[in-house]
């Protein structure tokens, strides 16, 4: 059967002219408009959330320390997070929550190292909670070589401020023998937060990997291969800290209606709700113009001769114009 006839049987266009009439139809259309103002605005809204989003959104949150959940009843995807941390309103959102291991590097500068990050719903506790004995701080040293690691800055000992340590071999007899858990000074202030024990022994692992990685590439790049010291030149730099802190980043969904509705940020509400509130002027303006024009019907009664009657009455009101009179 032929390609024309098919579409003519359907009542599809069958000539160029026709299709190109049948799209200026459907542009011109209502509903299609209608249609495109509405993706329009979803739109808009995505774009909000993406680029403006808020004070919370991609901000790391810390430091904290990490202790397990009291109850067994509690969902392993929950984090429970003081009001310090998160405003009490974001209670029972869901957020991809990332769980970072900040720590001081190369010549001072703060490392933001990423462990891992998991899809939870956040349980906000009007109080801080209890400090439990089992808790994961960040700050466990590592069983490595002593130079193989960061150290952080240290507070100076007051009583005996030219007093020296020697340097032990080993990482974790260097910290007890110079106290650096005891002179340092970036876990003091930390917020608990409480995980499932399956999480929080993820956390310890994924940092326990992290440094064992960076560890490794530190020692290729002193082996005798000269491939791995090539490879691996840059791994001094980019030793781990022997010592650090946990942070939390916390990325929210850019649905419209979460950004309406459940968003964290009152600014971010406020500018896509405008946004819907504009666009629907912008659909009042076009249903309800100013400059009304009606249709072609309407306009050629209101233009037709009025009846008879309405012509005769029209003329017994009106007074009559006598001729003059000629002398």
């Amino acid at each position: 059967m032929d390609i024309v006839q098919s579409l003519a049987g359907v009542g599809l266009p069958t000539t160029w002219e026709a299709f190109v009439g049948l799209c200026i139809a459907i542009w011109y259309s209502m509903p299609f408009r209608l249609f495109c103002l509405l993706l329009f605005v979803l739109c808009t809204i995505w774009v909000i959330a993406k680029i403006y989003s808020g004070d919370l959104q991609n901000a790391e949150r810390g430091p904290v320390a990490i202790r397990r959940h009291s109850a067994t009843s509690i969902p392993s995807d929950t984090i429970i997070v003081p009001r310090t941390l998160v405003p009490l309103s974001m209670d029972g959102v869901q957020a991809r929550v990332t769980f970072m291991y900040v720590y001081d590097g190369h010549r001072g500068k703060r490392q933001h190292a990423k462990l891992f990050t998991r899809n939870m719903q956040l349980s906000v506790s009007a109080s801080n909670l209890r400090a439990l004995v089992d808790m994961a701080k960040g700050n466990e040293v590592p069983d490595v070589g002593t130079e193989e690691v960061f150290w952080p800055i240290l507070d100076i000992e007051t009583d005996t401020p030219t007093q020296g340590y020697p340097t032990c071999d080993r990482a974790q007899e260097h910290a007890r023998v110079c106290r650096i858990l005891e002179r340092w000074s970036g876990d003091d202030a930390l917020q608990l937060i409480s995980l499932s024990e399956p999480v929080m022994d993820d956390v310890r692992q994924a940092r326990e990997d992290f440094i064992e990685q960076r560890v490794s590439n530190l020692r290729a790049s002193k082996s005798k291969n000269l491939l791995d010291r090539i490879r691996h030149s840059g791994a001094a730099a980019k030793r781990p800290g022997a010592v650090g802190n946990y942070y939390l980043k916390f990325q929210f969904s850019n649905d419209p209606a979460f950004v309406l509705m459940k968003h964290p940020d009152r600014d971010v509400r406020m500018t896509a709700w405008l946004t819907v509130l504009t666009s629907v002027f912008a659909l009042a303006m076009e249903l309800l113009p100013l400059e009304a024009t009606p249709p072609a019907g309407v306009a050629g009664a209101a233009a037709a001769p009025i009846d008879r009657a309405t012509q005769d009455a029209t003329a017994r009101s009106s007074p009559r114009v006598r001729p003059p009179v000629r002398p």
